[in-house]
Protein backbone atom coordinates (compact mmCIF):
# COMPACT_ATOMS: atom_id res chain seq x y z
CA UNK A 1 0.00 0.00 0.00
CA UNK A 2 2.99 2.14 0.43
CA UNK A 3 4.64 1.63 -2.66
CA UNK A 4 1.09 2.16 -4.41
CA UNK A 5 0.75 5.85 -2.16
CA UNK A 6 3.89 6.46 -3.70
CA UNK A 7 3.50 5.61 -7.02
CA UNK A 8 0.55 7.22 -7.43
CA UNK A 9 2.01 10.78 -5.75
CA UNK A 10 4.48 10.16 -8.44
CA UNK A 11 1.83 9.92 -11.31
CA UNK A 12 -0.17 13.04 -9.84
CA UNK A 13 3.14 15.37 -9.94
CA UNK A 14 4.19 14.20 -13.23
CA UNK A 15 0.95 14.61 -14.41
CA UNK A 16 0.52 18.33 -12.79
CA UNK A 17 4.13 19.22 -14.38
CA UNK A 18 3.06 18.23 -17.95
CA UNK A 19 -0.02 20.24 -17.99
CA UNK A 20 1.68 22.75 -16.75
CA UNK A 21 4.25 22.78 -18.84
CA UNK A 22 1.89 21.97 -22.02
CA UNK A 23 -0.50 25.11 -21.02
CA UNK A 24 3.03 27.48 -20.57
CA UNK A 25 4.04 26.44 -24.19
CA UNK A 26 0.40 27.68 -25.63
CA UNK A 27 0.27 30.46 -23.53
CA UNK A 28 -2.43 29.50 -21.04
CA UNK A 29 -3.05 31.43 -18.84
CA UNK A 30 -2.64 35.31 -20.89
CA UNK A 31 -1.68 38.32 -18.83
CA UNK A 32 -5.42 39.28 -19.18
CA UNK A 33 -7.28 36.57 -17.96
CA UNK A 34 -8.48 36.87 -14.28
CA UNK A 35 -9.63 33.26 -14.51
CA UNK A 36 -7.04 30.26 -13.30
CA UNK A 37 -6.82 28.02 -15.84
CA UNK A 38 -8.89 24.64 -16.25
CA UNK A 39 -6.43 22.33 -15.31
CA UNK A 40 -5.82 24.29 -11.80
CA UNK A 41 -9.42 24.45 -11.42
CA UNK A 42 -9.21 21.14 -11.69
CA UNK A 43 -6.81 20.29 -9.36
CA UNK A 44 -8.64 22.52 -7.05
CA UNK A 45 -11.82 20.51 -7.14
CA UNK A 46 -9.98 17.24 -6.74
CA UNK A 47 -8.73 18.61 -3.40
CA UNK A 48 -12.35 19.46 -2.59
CA UNK A 49 -13.65 16.14 -3.76
CA UNK A 50 -10.39 14.54 -1.64
CA UNK A 51 -11.44 16.58 1.69
CA UNK A 52 -15.22 15.90 1.31
CA UNK A 53 -14.73 12.66 1.36
CA UNK A 54 -12.54 13.08 4.54
CA UNK A 55 -14.81 14.84 6.27
CA UNK A 56 -17.90 12.35 5.32
CA UNK A 57 -15.46 9.76 6.78
CA UNK A 58 -14.64 11.32 9.80
CA UNK A 59 -18.41 12.64 10.29
CA UNK A 60 -19.18 9.26 10.24
CA UNK A 61 -16.60 8.10 12.07
CA UNK A 62 -17.35 10.78 15.14
CA UNK A 63 -21.04 10.39 14.97
CA UNK A 64 -19.92 6.48 16.10
CA UNK A 65 -18.05 7.49 18.86
CA UNK A 66 -20.01 9.87 20.30
CA UNK A 67 -23.19 7.55 20.53
CA UNK A 68 -20.70 5.61 22.05
CA UNK A 69 -19.27 7.68 24.79
CA UNK A 70 -22.64 8.40 25.34
CA UNK A 71 -24.26 4.95 26.15
CA UNK A 72 -21.09 4.69 27.82
CA UNK A 73 -22.12 7.19 30.10
CA UNK A 74 -25.75 6.04 30.24
CA UNK A 75 -24.08 2.55 30.83
CA UNK A 76 -22.01 4.05 33.84
CA UNK A 77 -25.27 5.61 35.16
CA UNK A 78 -27.01 2.59 35.45
CA UNK A 79 -24.23 0.80 36.65
CA UNK A 80 -24.32 3.45 39.37
CA UNK A 81 -27.47 2.65 40.58
CA UNK A 82 -27.36 -0.94 40.51
CA UNK A 83 -24.56 -0.17 43.05
CA UNK A 84 -25.97 1.95 45.48
CA UNK A 85 -29.09 -0.59 45.29
CA UNK A 86 -26.76 -3.46 46.03
CA UNK A 87 -25.18 -1.02 48.64
CA UNK A 88 -28.50 -0.27 50.17
CA UNK A 89 -29.15 -4.30 50.15
CA UNK A 90 -26.13 -4.62 51.97
CA UNK A 91 -27.05 -2.71 54.74
CA UNK A 92 -30.49 -3.89 55.62
CA UNK A 93 -29.26 -7.75 55.03
CA UNK A 94 -26.20 -6.67 57.43
CA UNK A 95 -28.73 -5.37 60.37
CA UNK A 96 -31.11 -8.61 59.56
CA UNK A 97 -27.81 -10.54 60.88
CA UNK A 98 -26.46 -8.19 63.78
CA UNK A 99 -30.52 -8.38 64.71
CA UNK A 100 -30.01 -12.45 64.61
CA UNK A 101 -27.48 -12.63 66.40
CA UNK A 102 -28.15 -10.36 68.70
CA UNK A 103 -31.28 -12.14 69.58
CA UNK A 104 -29.51 -15.56 69.69
CA UNK A 105 -27.11 -14.00 72.10
CA UNK A 106 -29.67 -13.00 74.31
CA UNK A 107 -31.64 -16.43 74.15
CA UNK A 108 -28.42 -17.71 75.26
CA UNK A 109 -28.17 -15.29 78.01
CA UNK A 110 -31.65 -15.68 79.27
CA UNK A 111 -31.24 -20.20 79.17
CA UNK A 112 -27.87 -20.27 80.19
CA UNK A 113 -28.62 -20.64 83.86
CA UNK A 114 -30.66 -23.48 83.23
CA UNK A 115 -27.78 -25.15 80.96
CA UNK A 116 -26.33 -26.90 84.12
CA UNK A 117 -29.99 -28.66 84.94
CA UNK A 118 -30.10 -32.35 84.35
CA UNK A 119 -30.73 -33.87 80.81
CA UNK A 120 -32.18 -37.01 79.87
CA UNK A 121 -30.83 -38.23 76.08
CA UNK A 122 -33.49 -38.68 73.57
CA UNK A 123 -33.40 -42.83 73.53
CA UNK A 124 -33.37 -42.59 77.16
CA UNK A 125 -36.29 -40.49 77.14
CA UNK A 126 -38.49 -42.57 74.52
CA UNK A 127 -37.77 -45.91 76.06
CA UNK A 128 -38.94 -44.14 79.44
CA UNK A 129 -42.22 -42.97 77.83
CA UNK A 130 -43.40 -46.45 75.52
CA UNK A 131 -42.36 -48.26 79.22
CA UNK A 132 -44.94 -46.07 80.77
CA UNK A 133 -47.67 -45.68 78.10
CA UNK A 134 -47.23 -49.76 78.33
CA UNK A 135 -48.00 -49.87 82.14
CA UNK A 136 -51.09 -47.49 81.02
CA UNK A 137 -52.96 -50.40 79.88
CA UNK A 138 -53.38 -52.70 82.53
CA UNK A 139 -53.45 -50.01 84.91
CA UNK A 140 -56.93 -48.64 83.26
CA UNK A 141 -58.35 -51.85 81.85
CA UNK A 142 -60.23 -52.65 84.92
CA UNK A 143 -61.97 -49.92 84.95
CA UNK A 144 -63.34 -49.51 81.21
CA UNK A 145 -64.96 -53.42 81.47
CA UNK A 146 -67.52 -51.50 84.05
CA UNK A 147 -69.05 -50.33 80.74
CA UNK A 148 -69.64 -54.38 78.92
CA UNK A 149 -68.05 -53.77 75.83
CA UNK A 150 -66.15 -56.07 74.09
CA UNK A 151 -62.80 -56.96 75.20
CA UNK A 152 -61.51 -55.36 71.74
CA UNK A 153 -63.45 -52.04 72.50
CA UNK A 154 -62.19 -51.90 76.08
CA UNK A 155 -58.56 -52.15 75.05
CA UNK A 156 -59.16 -48.91 72.64
CA UNK A 157 -60.94 -47.03 75.11
CA UNK A 158 -57.91 -48.16 77.21
CA UNK A 159 -55.12 -46.93 74.57
CA UNK A 160 -56.63 -43.91 73.92
CA UNK A 161 -56.76 -42.44 77.43
CA UNK A 162 -52.98 -44.01 78.18
CA UNK A 163 -51.78 -42.22 74.76
CA UNK A 164 -53.70 -38.78 75.68
CA UNK A 165 -52.38 -38.90 79.14
CA UNK A 166 -48.85 -39.42 77.72
CA UNK A 167 -49.49 -36.72 75.13
CA UNK A 168 -50.43 -34.34 78.27
CA UNK A 169 -47.54 -35.30 80.62
CA UNK A 170 -45.31 -34.67 77.40
CA UNK A 171 -46.59 -31.37 76.36
CA UNK A 172 -46.80 -30.51 80.51
CA UNK A 173 -42.92 -31.19 81.16
CA UNK A 174 -41.85 -29.11 78.11
CA UNK A 175 -43.93 -25.94 78.93
CA UNK A 176 -42.81 -26.36 82.59
CA UNK A 177 -38.89 -26.33 81.04
CA UNK A 178 -39.63 -23.26 79.52
CA UNK A 179 -37.67 -20.06 81.74
CA UNK A 180 -40.02 -17.42 80.61
CA UNK A 181 -43.52 -18.80 79.30
CA UNK A 182 -45.80 -17.10 77.40
CA UNK A 183 -49.35 -16.13 78.62
CA UNK A 184 -50.35 -19.00 76.48
CA UNK A 185 -48.01 -21.39 77.85
CA UNK A 186 -49.16 -20.62 81.29
CA UNK A 187 -52.78 -21.67 79.99
CA UNK A 188 -51.78 -24.62 78.74
CA UNK A 189 -49.79 -25.59 81.84
CA UNK A 190 -52.93 -24.86 83.57
CA UNK A 191 -54.93 -27.40 81.67
CA UNK A 192 -52.93 -30.19 81.26
CA UNK A 193 -52.39 -30.19 84.79
CA UNK A 194 -56.16 -29.44 86.01
CA UNK A 195 -57.84 -32.15 82.82
CA UNK A 196 -55.59 -34.87 83.44
CA UNK A 197 -56.03 -34.94 87.03
CA UNK A 198 -59.76 -35.34 86.45
CA UNK A 199 -59.79 -37.43 84.42
CA UNK A 200 -57.62 -39.67 86.56
CA UNK A 201 -59.73 -38.94 89.42
CA UNK A 202 -62.84 -40.01 87.08
CA UNK A 203 -61.20 -43.35 86.17
CA UNK A 204 -60.16 -44.20 90.20
CA UNK A 205 -64.20 -43.08 90.75
CA UNK A 206 -65.03 -45.70 88.07
CA UNK A 207 -62.67 -48.59 89.32
CA UNK A 208 -64.19 -48.49 92.73
CA UNK A 209 -67.45 -48.92 91.18
CA UNK A 210 -66.24 -51.80 89.17
CA UNK A 211 -64.40 -53.15 92.71
CA UNK A 212 -67.36 -52.79 94.79
CA UNK A 213 -68.90 -55.60 92.61
CA UNK A 214 -65.80 -57.72 91.60
CA UNK A 215 -63.79 -57.18 95.46
CA UNK A 216 -65.24 -60.28 96.17
CA UNK A 217 -64.09 -62.62 93.53
CA UNK A 218 -61.22 -60.79 93.10
CA UNK A 219 -59.80 -61.26 96.88
CA UNK A 220 -59.78 -57.51 97.03
CA UNK A 221 -62.31 -57.19 99.98
CA UNK A 222 -59.09 -56.38 102.43
CA UNK A 223 -58.41 -53.23 100.85
CA UNK A 224 -62.29 -52.28 99.75
CA UNK A 225 -63.42 -50.20 97.30
CA UNK A 226 -62.40 -47.07 98.70
CA UNK A 227 -58.89 -47.90 99.82
CA UNK A 228 -58.22 -49.70 96.65
CA UNK A 229 -59.17 -46.90 94.32
CA UNK A 230 -57.01 -44.23 96.49
CA UNK A 231 -54.50 -46.78 95.64
CA UNK A 232 -55.36 -46.87 91.97
CA UNK A 233 -55.61 -43.21 92.06
CA UNK A 234 -52.20 -42.21 93.22
CA UNK A 235 -50.39 -45.07 91.49
CA UNK A 236 -52.03 -43.04 88.16
CA UNK A 237 -50.75 -39.63 89.51
CA UNK A 238 -47.56 -41.31 90.45
CA UNK A 239 -46.85 -42.45 86.71
CA UNK A 240 -48.29 -39.14 85.32
CA UNK A 241 -45.87 -36.93 87.70
CA UNK A 242 -43.22 -39.60 86.48
CA UNK A 243 -43.95 -39.26 82.89
CA UNK A 244 -44.20 -35.13 83.00
CA UNK A 245 -40.87 -34.98 84.85
CA UNK A 246 -39.39 -37.06 82.02
CA UNK A 247 -40.27 -35.06 79.49
CA UNK A 248 -39.40 -32.02 81.42
CA UNK A 249 -35.86 -33.27 82.09
CA UNK A 250 -35.55 -34.40 78.36
CA UNK A 251 -36.44 -30.82 77.09
CA UNK A 252 -33.86 -28.08 76.90
CA UNK A 253 -35.00 -25.16 77.53
CA UNK A 254 -36.43 -23.15 74.21
CA UNK A 255 -34.43 -25.44 72.41
CA UNK A 256 -36.80 -25.44 69.57
CA UNK A 257 -36.64 -20.72 69.63
CA UNK A 258 -33.01 -21.57 69.98
CA UNK A 259 -32.97 -23.68 66.85
CA UNK A 260 -35.15 -21.68 64.63
CA UNK A 261 -33.06 -18.60 65.79
CA UNK A 262 -29.41 -20.25 64.82
CA UNK A 263 -31.10 -20.97 61.25
CA UNK A 264 -32.41 -17.61 61.35
CA UNK A 265 -28.93 -16.34 61.96
CA UNK A 266 -27.19 -19.38 58.95
CA UNK A 267 -29.59 -17.85 56.72
CA UNK A 268 -28.98 -14.19 57.21
CA UNK A 269 -24.77 -14.45 56.86
CA UNK A 270 -26.16 -16.59 53.93
CA UNK A 271 -27.86 -13.82 52.40
CA UNK A 272 -24.95 -11.39 53.40
CA UNK A 273 -22.38 -13.64 51.74
CA UNK A 274 -24.57 -13.05 48.51
CA UNK A 275 -24.74 -8.89 49.16
CA UNK A 276 -21.46 -8.86 49.41
CA UNK A 277 -20.55 -10.54 46.23
CA UNK A 278 -23.74 -8.63 44.74
CA UNK A 279 -22.32 -5.27 45.83
CA UNK A 280 -19.01 -6.63 44.74
CA UNK A 281 -19.69 -7.50 41.06
CA UNK A 282 -21.74 -4.09 41.00
CA UNK A 283 -18.76 -2.05 42.25
CA UNK A 284 -16.59 -4.21 39.21
CA UNK A 285 -18.77 -3.11 36.59
CA UNK A 286 -18.74 0.78 37.70
CA UNK A 287 -14.89 0.27 37.28
CA UNK A 288 -15.71 -0.57 33.75
CA UNK A 289 -18.36 1.39 32.92
CA UNK A 290 -15.96 4.23 33.82
CA UNK A 291 -13.05 3.44 32.17
CA UNK A 292 -15.66 3.16 28.84
CA UNK A 293 -16.59 6.43 29.23
CA UNK A 294 -13.53 7.67 30.30
CA UNK A 295 -12.44 6.29 27.04
CA UNK A 296 -15.29 8.13 25.34
CA UNK A 297 -14.11 11.80 25.33
CA UNK A 298 -10.36 10.73 24.49
CA UNK A 299 -11.28 8.80 21.59
CA UNK A 300 -13.74 11.43 20.12
CA UNK A 301 -10.37 14.03 20.20
CA UNK A 302 -8.01 11.87 19.00
CA UNK A 303 -10.69 11.41 15.65
CA UNK A 304 -11.10 14.80 15.49
CA UNK A 305 -6.88 15.38 15.75
CA UNK A 306 -6.75 12.70 13.24
CA UNK A 307 -9.12 14.04 10.67
CA UNK A 308 -7.47 17.81 11.31
CA UNK A 309 -4.40 16.25 10.29
CA UNK A 310 -5.59 14.16 7.46
CA UNK A 311 -7.42 17.12 5.94
CA UNK A 312 -3.96 19.85 6.51
CA UNK A 313 -2.18 16.54 4.89
CA UNK A 314 -4.42 16.40 1.86
CA UNK A 315 -4.81 20.54 1.67
CA UNK A 316 -0.89 20.57 1.52
CA UNK A 317 -0.45 17.56 -1.22
CA UNK A 318 -3.02 19.95 -3.67
CA UNK A 319 -0.91 22.64 -3.04
CA UNK A 320 2.29 20.82 -3.81
CA UNK A 321 0.62 19.86 -7.09
CA UNK A 322 -1.10 23.21 -8.04
CA UNK A 323 2.22 24.43 -7.10
CA UNK A 324 3.86 22.43 -9.55
CA UNK A 325 2.04 22.93 -12.34
CA UNK A 326 2.50 27.14 -11.73
CA UNK A 327 6.28 26.25 -11.65
CA UNK A 328 6.46 23.85 -14.90
CA UNK A 329 3.74 26.42 -16.61
CA UNK A 330 6.25 29.74 -15.88
CA UNK A 331 9.14 27.64 -16.90
CA UNK A 332 8.08 26.58 -20.42
CA UNK A 333 6.70 30.27 -21.30
CA UNK A 334 9.84 31.48 -21.78
CA UNK A 335 8.78 35.09 -20.72
CA UNK A 336 9.73 36.91 -18.10
CA UNK A 337 6.07 38.16 -17.08
CA UNK A 338 4.04 35.93 -15.24
CA UNK A 339 0.61 35.87 -15.45
CA UNK A 340 -1.22 37.01 -12.39
CA UNK A 341 -3.46 33.98 -11.97
CA UNK A 342 -0.39 32.08 -11.16
CA UNK A 343 1.06 34.31 -8.82
CA UNK A 344 -1.44 32.96 -6.42
CA UNK A 345 -2.77 29.69 -5.92
CA UNK A 346 -6.78 29.04 -5.78
CA UNK A 347 -8.38 28.68 -2.33
CA UNK A 348 -8.72 24.65 -0.96
CA UNK A 349 -11.72 25.43 1.79
CA UNK A 350 -11.24 22.89 4.49
CA UNK A 351 -14.63 21.73 6.01
CA UNK A 352 -15.10 23.77 9.51
CA UNK A 353 -15.10 20.95 11.47
CA UNK A 354 -12.07 19.84 10.17
CA UNK A 355 -10.47 23.11 10.01
CA UNK A 356 -7.40 24.48 12.13
CA UNK A 357 -8.56 26.97 14.57
CA UNK A 358 -7.54 28.19 17.94
CA UNK A 359 -10.71 29.05 18.79
CA UNK A 360 -11.84 31.12 22.05
CA UNK A 361 -10.24 31.00 25.39
CA UNK A 362 -13.61 29.83 26.93
CA UNK A 363 -13.96 27.27 24.09
CA UNK A 364 -10.43 25.68 24.39
CA UNK A 365 -10.85 25.95 28.55
CA UNK A 366 -14.22 23.99 28.37
CA UNK A 367 -12.83 21.36 25.71
CA UNK A 368 -9.27 20.58 27.93
CA UNK A 369 -10.87 20.54 31.40
CA UNK A 370 -13.23 17.77 30.17
CA UNK A 371 -10.39 15.96 28.50
CA UNK A 372 -8.31 16.32 31.72
CA UNK A 373 -11.46 15.07 34.12
CA UNK A 374 -11.62 12.50 31.70
CA UNK A 375 -7.84 11.52 31.66
CA UNK A 376 -7.96 11.51 35.22
CA UNK A 377 -10.63 9.30 35.75
CA UNK A 378 -9.18 6.70 33.12
CA UNK A 379 -5.71 6.86 34.95
CA UNK A 380 -7.93 6.43 38.47
CA UNK A 381 -9.32 3.40 37.21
Amino acid sequence: MKAFGSIRRWWDLWRARRDGKRDGLRGVPTQSEIASPPALQQLRQRADEALASLWRSWESEDARLREAAETAERQLELAQTHARAAAETLDRVRARYEAAREHLAALDARTAPDAGTPRLSPRVYRVAIVAILLAEFPLNAVAFRLFGEAEVLTWVMTASLAVTLVLCAHGLGTFLRAPNPTMAERRWIVVLTALPFLTIVGVALIRARYLSEVAEATGLATLGPVLGSLVFLVINLLVYVGASMLSYLAHGPRAASRKLESEAVDTSRRELREAEERLAQAQAEVRRQAEAAARGPLAVERALRVGRARASERRSYHAQLMSAYCSANIRARGNPEIPSVLCELPEIAVPAALRERDGSAEELASRNGHLERAEERLEAR
